[in-house]
């Protein structure tokens, strides 16, 4: 049977949400995309009957807040993704936008920063992701040597998982690249995958077609840090968006931060409820303010309190409205972390870390 077309594929959804929605507004109550542009079955109706607003997506994070909240549990996340599917292939959106994300993109796949690198015996390989080595090199560095000391025969897959393109409706783009990507880690005798990056856990995790895919804090949870508590202070936790279902991960990546020795405190828009940090979908780039009021939430909500995530990237955009850290760098280098002396590169410095994390890896993985 033939694939359906994406424009099927978003009726179908759209079906769904205009019989099923209630407009209840608890998602437009959280959320500043549909508090602009009205309830889901609004939106629905109005794709059924004209054929509009399938390019308003592109002004939604993708976060799946409104998903995780609706009473009716209803696909709302998916309803915003295939939008932008169909959207996309009409070939009447305009991709200059989102050019320096996609350049990252391929920056990140070139031969230049990727490693395909396993030891004889080994079938379990450690996938960083692009953001993590370069914005937090120290802390990629001891992660891997930990992962190494606790893990037999660990290699390393430097890659992108094409998660941007896959989010902004680039299927087929998606589905060539990551396969390729994918195929090529299977070949290799692969057959587990510890991710550091919330995104990349969520690509293998829905296309990973049979590799089974584990977080790095799984194996931190099984062979935890020596020592105790380091540091003092007050902290809340932000679960990045594809973290958003998961409950056990996160559970641990609570234990993990207060084993720091700050006291975590919980809010009412905690775990599943966490807002985006802004990063999501790539609405920075084209509604900049709007993409910033994610952030500014969070910054309200911890009021002077240390922002504590598991994802590099958030830990870049919550840094422009509060104090964030990265778990990890907490972790290994608590001190330096709350004194704000670990190294965190920016721009093109981020390039050169990457590489660096390379060669070292390829070095000591040789």
């Amino acid at each position: 049977m033939p694939a359906s077309s994406p424009t099927a594929d978003l009726h179908a959804l759209a079906r769904t949400i205009a019989e099923g929605c209630t407009e209840c507004r608890a998602c437009q109550f959280r959320c500043g995309f549909l508090h602009e542009c009205g309830t889901p079955k609004a939106m629905a109706d109005l794709l059924l009957t004209t054929g509009k607003g399938r390019a308003r997506a592109f002004e939604c994070s993708l976060c799946g807040l409104c998903s995780t909240i609706c009473p009716a549990r209803l696909p709302l996340t998916e309803f915003f993704l295939a939008m932008r599917r169909a959207a996309m292939d009409t070939g009447r959106i305009s991709l200059l936008p989102y050019r320096p994300l996609l350049n990252y993109e391929l920056i990140g796949a070139s031969r230049l920063f990727s490693l395909f690198q396993l030891p004889r015996g080994g079938d379990t390989v450690f996938f960083p992701g692009c953001t993590f080595p370069g914005t937090h090199p120290a802390s990629a560095r001891a992660l891997l040597a930990h992962l190494r000391a606790h893990v037999p025969d660990l290699g390393l897959v430097m890659s992108c998982c094409f998660k941007p393109s896959h989010d902004l409706g680039r299927q087929d783009f998606f589905e060539k690249h990551f396969g390729r990507l994918r195929n090529k880690i299977r070949s290799m005798g692969v057959t587990t995958v510890l991710t550091a990056c919330p995104n990349c856990f969520k690509v293998f995790s829905e296309y990973g077609d049979g590799l089974t895919v584990r977080t790095v804090y799984d194996v931190l949870a099984e062979h935890p840090f020596a020592g105790g508590a380091h540091v003092r202070g007050a902290a809340i936790m932000h679960t990045p968006c594809p973290y958003r279902g998961q409950d056990r991960l996160q559970d641990a990546l609570r234990r993990m931060a207060a084993e720091t020795g700050l006291d975590v405190e919980k809010t009412r828009q905690d775990g599943a409820l966490s807002p985006c940090c802004g990063e999501g979908g790539a609405v920075g780039m084209l509604r900049p303010e709007l993409a910033a009021g994610w952030g500014e939430k969070t910054a309200a909500m911890a009021t002077g309190r240390i922002v504590v995530t598991s994802c590099a990237g958030c830990v870049k955009f919550l840094s422009k409205h509060a104090r964030a850290a990265h778990l990890l760098d907490l972790a290994f280098f608590p001190a330096g972390t709350m004194a704000g002396t670990l190294r965190r590169p920016k721009g093109l410095l981020t390039y050169l870390y990457r590489l660096l994390f390379k060669l070292r890896a390829r070095f000591n993985l040789g």
